[in-house]
């Protein structure tokens, strides 16, 4: 009778220490890119009368007695407002 020999061998995979560390990197940077982007979403769900919009609204009273000497078109929303290039003041039309 001859004698049964078992060899076994146990497959892993054991990547280089480099790999590991851009792996991780890598997968920082995705969470945080997704994160910022949910963000931008989420602030451009809430509406279109942001806080923006509140705080130029604000002092209409004060500013109406106020010269305005410029006039611009707000990019986000389209709508016209006038400013005051000294004080910063605005007020929506």
């Amino acid at each position: 009778m001859t004698p049964l020999i078992v060899t076994e061998l146990e497959a892993f995979w054991k990547p280089e220490p480099w790999f590991v560390v851009v792996l991780t990197a890598t997968g920082a940077v995705l969470l945080l890119a997704l994160g910022w982007l949910l963000s931008r979403i989420l602030r451009g769900i809430q509406g279109n009368e942001g806080p923006i919009e509140r705080q130029m609204e604000a002092p209409r009273i004060e500013m109406s007695q106020q010269h305005f000497d410029g006039r611009a078109q707000d990019v986000c929303m389209g709508r016209d407002y006038l400013f005051n290039t000294l004080t910063g003041a605005r007020r929506w039309l």
